[in-house]
Parts: C-alpha cells; sequence; structure tokens
C-alpha cells in the first residue's frame, strides 16, 4: 500500500493558517473547531507499557474521545496514563524530519511531561503524519517497528530523531537507524530495520494520515486537545507550554 504524500494546501498557505512544517518558521496558532465522529478501537493485538508505568491492555479500546483524531488511540504510543483516562489528553501529529516538531519536542514537551503527564493530569499521545521530508517516511516505518517490540525502543528512536535531525536522508536513515538501536537499546535492530524496509507498517501509518487528514491536519506538530473527554481546541506550530496549559485550564 503506498502511503499518500502531503501536498502544500495552496488556499490555506495563503490565508496564513499553517504554522508547522512548511517551511515558514511561524510559531503556530491555537484554533477551536468542533469535534466530530471516531472511535477507538485497538487493532494493534499487544499490550504495552509507557515509560512511567502506564499499561495499555491488549484487545481493550481506550474511551472514546469523540473526535476523528482520537480514533484507535489505544494502538499508540502515549506518555502517562492510558488514552482517555486522565483529565486531559493531547494528540500530537508530527513528523519526525519536521523541524518544528523537533522545536516542540526540545522546548515545550518536557515541561508537559513535568507539569502535566507525570502528576497523572494529562496523557500524550503520539501519531505519525508524513509531511516534512522523504526521510520522515522510513523514520516512521522504523518507529512503528520499535514501537511493536515496545514503548521504550520507539521513545528513545523518537528522541534521537528530533536530536540528530541534520544526520538523516532518504538514504541513509535505515542504517544510521540501525546503529542507533543497536548501540543504545536491547531492541533487534536488525529486525527493526527489515520491517521497516518491508514497509511492514503502512496500515499503521495509513491509519494516522487518516487520522490526521480527517481531524483536518494542514501541518506538522498539530495538536488535538481534550479535557472529561471533550474536545477543547487544536494547536498549530511549536507552541509554549503556556499555550496548552491556558487551553487546558491547567495554569
Amino acid at each position: 500500500m503506498a502511503l499518500r504524500r502531503r501536498a502544500f494546501l495552496a488556499s490555506a498557505v495563503a490565508a496564513g493558517a499553517l504554522a508547522g512544517c512548511l517551511g515558514s518558521g511561524g510559531t503556530g496558532s491555537a484554533d477551536t473547531a468542533d469535534g466530530t465522529g471516531g472511535s477507538n478501537e485497538n487493532d494493534s493485538g499487544s499490550g504495552s507499557m509507557s515509560p512511567n508505568g502506564s499499561t495499555a491492555i491488549a484487545g481493550t479500546a481506550a474511551p472514546v474521545l469523540d473526535h476523528p483524531a482520537a480514533t484507535t488511540l489505544a494502538a499508540q504510543p502515549f506518555l502517562g496514563p492510558a488514552p482517555g483516562t486522565a483529565p486531559a489528553t493531547i494528540v500530537a501529529f508530527e513528523d519526525p524530519s519536521c523541524h518544528n516538531c523537533r522545536r516542540f519536542n526540545e522546548d515545550t514537551l518536557p515541561a508537559i511531561e513535568s507539569k502535566l503527564v507525570e502528576p497523572g493530569e494529562a496523557t500524550f499521545v503520539y501519531r505519525n503524519f508524513p509531511h516534512a521530508f522523504a526521510w520522515g517516511e522510513p523514520a516512521m516505518q522504523a518507529l512503528e517497528a520499535a514501537f511493536a517490540r515496545g514503548e521504550e525502543p520507539f521513545w528513545a528512536l523518537e528522541g534521537h530523531y528530533f536530536a540528530t535531525q541534520e544526520e538523516f536522508s532518504e538514504e541513509n536513515v535505515l542504517d544510521r537507524t540501525e546503529e542507533f538501536l543497536a548501540a543504545e537499546t536491547a531492541v533487534d535492530a536488525s529486525a527493526v530495520v527489515a520491517d521497516a524496509e518491508a514497509k511492514a507498517f503502512d496500515r499503521a501509518i495509513q491509519r494516522d494520515a487518516d487520522a490526521g487528514d480527517a481531524a483536518g491536519v494542514v501541518s506538522t506538530p498539530t495538536f488535538y486537545l481534550f479535557r472529561d473527554g471533550k474536545f477543547l481546541t487544536e494547536v498549530r506550530g511549536a507552541q509554549s507550554y503556556r499555550v496548552f496549559a491556558q487551553a487546558l485550564g491547567a495554569e
């Protein structure tokens, strides 16, 4: 199954709406909209443990968050309580090759983790959305392959991609991925890369892309914020912690 490549949306660019990885370097905006549809079902077939000890139980579904961005959350990598069980949920659509995603992960995510996730006030959910550079798609295959083997190798690899983006190209990304996983994790690095080369996780990546398309993602990073099971707002770009805290009523 071929993944659909994202084309720039000229009308949205003209309106100045895109603030993620479009090369604009903008800081983004927070937009509120009505959420519609969406249900959660776990088709991953495996349970996993989050870095702070939360568990996604095999074969179970997370509580439903009524928005297209929140479909199949139980099958996604997450930090904090199981999706839908904390007071707040942040669903992030990111591309490992996106420079603004890197800014968010370096400048904002640590505060979200320490002030919201670790106290159990929020769950942070990661979703892939192919949008920036060509090496991002094989990197997403490797991320999904790592996640299939555990959350620890997934988060290690995700952090490595953002921290060293300038080192990757479409030609070397999987070689460098294998080197990193072999040196820094206990996962079978060659098996992860073999799955990535075979595009074994096209379905998982397409599921994320379809959820992003249905939700209206046009740039990365884009975030969908929920509180008490209800959709609150969309946040675009590498915004500060204060933007997220204000939107979630967590200040």
